[in-house]
């Protein structure tokens, strides 16, 4: 297979040679002692080159290295970056993976589903691994001190994105294997993706790359991408990416602390890959998703500088050009937590006092009540500087849901607080007294309220009850008293609840107790005025 990647590649010599450009003072017996592996003299690589005086070679001229020729020596791969849950298993390597790890060939990569970790090889370049996949080095080797290298890779499921520098060598560098092809490149920015033993997909961003597979074998040039099925008719066939989305002018615009983006749609594209992040060279990735539409709202971010890459997806699943955007993610505000009224509470007042706890720097609050626990209609929708707002109106009896965000001093509002839901059942009160006098005792009664209500009935001289002559709590919607003393006085019922809530105290009534005497005595009066006359 190897033997018809070289095939394909027109860049490679009759004979699989390493370039060398000769510097003033190098000698053959020099470069042979330094590039070369023991036991090949020197006159060897003088007759390769068919150089006639080997004590005479002009600067500037090429030597040619047989690559078989040339000393091998292991080389290591280093973990530049790494973000979530990864590990690796293998020759001299076993557990979880930290950034600076040196990897040894035989080592086997794993990475959980949103972990991501880039490598960087000997010769400087460069592979992000994706979440959810599973890579082995195969092959790590150095030409003595050339500085080729020899990389082979075999990505057992998943995806990586390489990015590989350009060797002057004659081979190809740089080979990924599938369960059922092979990429092979010089130098070049190309992804893999493998989803099962029966696909890969191979999409070239910059440069060429040799694809083989049973089926045949195809150069892919730079935007454009191939697919090998097991299954699929006739040879392999490369065909063009979608090209990449406008992000011209695109900016954050934020629904709560989640930045969310739109682009134009592409024609062709099914779906679309959003990555983020926190390095422009994308080291690791903060995000990677995809998404049908042409817009997505990102997780939240913690402040800072973001990149965001976007590329669409065609029907064959191959994914695009990319598009790719700088963005700042702005501080979090943070949802303030709710105090009052508590969750599943019962609240009794009609206009009824919420309170949360305040946030730091928050310019005001906006708060909203609703009937409904997706706030889809609100009764009441206001913003608010202090921790505390008292309704105006008063509320229906019922059930309610509140909730509280924090409003930053340029205009941006953070998330809104969990709802917290309250059940209101106000009191019925007391109404209008009546009273009822005989020669002994005096009954007063009132409108009776719910099941369970009890009331504290007071009676006093004063309208402001500074002191009262009755001050009792009965169950039922009357009290009866003895006959009280000639006057006016002053009484009120207040409702409590079966939960111990006390209602409002309700306006003082009176009630004017006529002067049995007094009517004695003018009755008198009168009597002793007919006689005289």
């Amino acid at each position: 297979m190897l033997l018809l990647l070289l095939v394909c590649l027109p860049v490679l010599a009759s004979a699989q040679d390493w370039n060398y450009r000769i510097r003033p003072g190098d000698t053959l017996w020099g470069l042979a002692g330094e590039y070369l592996k023991p036991g090949i003299p020197w006159q060897r690589l003088q007759a390769h080159n068919d150089i006639a005086n080997p004590y005479h070679l002009p600067p500037g001229t090429t030597l040619h290295f047989p690559l078989a020729w040339l000393h091998l020596q292991p080389a290591l791969a280093k973990v530049v970056a790494v973000r979530g849950e990864a590990s690796v298993s293998g020759v001299g390597n076993a557990g979880p993976i930290i950034e600076g790890m040196q990897l040894g060939i035989g080592a086997l990569l794993r990475t959980s589903r949103d972990a991501t970790l880039s490598l960087q090889f000997a010769d400087g370049s460069r592979l992000l691994l994706m979440g959810d996949s599973e890579l082995r080095l195969d092959r790590m080797s150095r030409y003595g001190k050339s500085g080729m290298v020899d990389t082979r890779l075999r990505l057992q499921r998943g995806r990586i994105t390489n990015d590989v520098v350009p060797t002057r060598g004659a081979a190809p560098a740089f080979i990924v294997d599938t369960p059922n092809a092979s990429s092979a490149v010089r130098g070049t920015r190309f992804r893999v993706n493998t989803t099962a033993t029966d696909r890969t997909q191979a999409e070239v961003t910059e440069g060429t790359v040799a694809v083989s597979a049973k089926s045949g074998n195809t150069l892919v040039r730079k935007n454009y991408g191939a697919v090998v099925s097991q299954h699929q008719a006739g040879g392999i066939r490369a065909v063009a990416l979608l090209p990449a989305p406008d992000l011209h002018g695109a900016t954050p615009l934020y629904s709560g602390a989640r930045a969310r983006f739109e682009w134009p749609a592409l024609t062709g594209a099914r779906q679309y890959r959003v990555q983020v992040s926190n390095s422009p060279t994308f080291d690791t990735l903060v995000v990677d998703t995809e998404t049908t539409e042409p817009e997505i709202t990102l997780p939240q971010l913690q402040e800072g500088e973001y990149s965001l890459r976007i590329r669409g997806i065609d029907g064959a699943g191959l994914e695009g050009r990319d598009s790719i955007t700088r963005f700042t993610a702005e501080a979090f505000l943070e949802a303030p937590i709710g105090i009052s009224p508590s969750d599943n509470s019962t609240v009794r007042e009609q206009k009824p006092e919420f309170r949360w706890a305040g946030i730091a720097d928050a310019a005001q609050y906006r708060f909203q009540l609703s009937a409904d626990a997706s706030f889809q209609t609100t009764v009441l929708a206001l913003e608010e500087k202090s921790t505390a707002l008292r309704v105006s109106q008063p509320l229906p009896p019922g059930h309610y849901f509140w909730r509280v965000a924090t409003e930053a001093g340029n205009g941006r509002v953070g998330p809104y607080s969990d709802p917290t839901t309250f059940t209101l059942r106000s009191l019925q009160e007391s109404g209008p007294l009546e009273s009822e006098v005989d020669k002994r005792e005096i009954t007063f009664r009132w409108r009776k309220g719910a099941e369970g209500q009890r009331y504290r009935f007071q009676l006093s001289r004063s309208p402001d009850f500074h002191k009262t002559r009755v001050d009792q709590i009965v169950t039922d919607a009357q009290i009866t008293l003895p006959k009280l003393p000639a006057g006016t006085w002053y009484l009120r019922a207040q409702a409590i609840g079966e939960d111990g809530f006390e209602g409002p105290l309700p306006p003082a009534q009176s009630v004017k107790i006529p002067c049995a005497i007094c009517k004695a005595v003018a009755g008198g009066g009168l009597l002793w005025l007919l006689l005289a006359l």
